[in-house]
């Protein structure tokens, strides 16, 4: 014997929603999960007898509610521990690909210039010496200094290219 469920979902329906609402916090859901319960009624009556099927729908409904916030708990747990970290190591992984590149470039740019230009430059714009303090290190004159940072600049500009990094070659 088949259960006719029309007369139910009419009699019960809104009063399902309500229930859930209150459980799941939203009305869309509230209804699908509804629709659902309505759907785990009908496929149970046609293989045995419900003799409570208001009990039943709310049983059911319960347990899928509750499936579906214990779902959206475990989701919200995995987007907290892996999203802004697979993110974040993405886009740090690819910044550090491009860093180290633009380091080998920029590593055989400087290799290439003369000794005492090499020198100043590395002096001044790596380990962030001052003309006067690399005029010092060097002896050799700050004007001296200024020329080989100069030089360096333009030629690691040139060697670089498209592959440059403007902010790290300031002058």
């Amino acid at each position: 014997m088949t259960l006719d469920i029309t007369p139910l979902y009419q009699l019960y329906r809104q009063e399902l929603v309500n229930y859930l609402f209150r459980m799941v916090n939203c009305h869309e859901t509230a209804q699908d999960l509804v629709q659902e319960s309505y759907l785990v009624l009908a496929r149970s009556a046609a293989g045995e007898v419900i003799s409570q099927p208001r009990g039943f729908l709310y049983r059911t409904a319960s347990n899928l509610a509750l499936d579906h916030l214990r779902h959206n708990k475990v989701v919200a747990r995995h987007a907290e521990a892996t999203g802004p970290l697979d993110e974040a190591s993405h886009v740090s992984t690819e910044t550090e690909i491009s860093k180290t590149q633009w380091r080998a470039l920029l590593g055989a740019a400087i290799a290439e210039l003369p000794p005492r230009c090499r020198d100043a430059f590395i002096l001044h714009k790596i380990h962030g010496l001052s003309y006067r303090e690399v005029a010092q290190r060097l002896s050799i004159s700050e004007s001296a200094v200024e020329k080989h940072i100069t030089k360096g600049l333009l030629h690691c500009r040139k060697r670089l290219n498209g592959h440059l990094d403007p902010a790290s070659l300031k002058n």
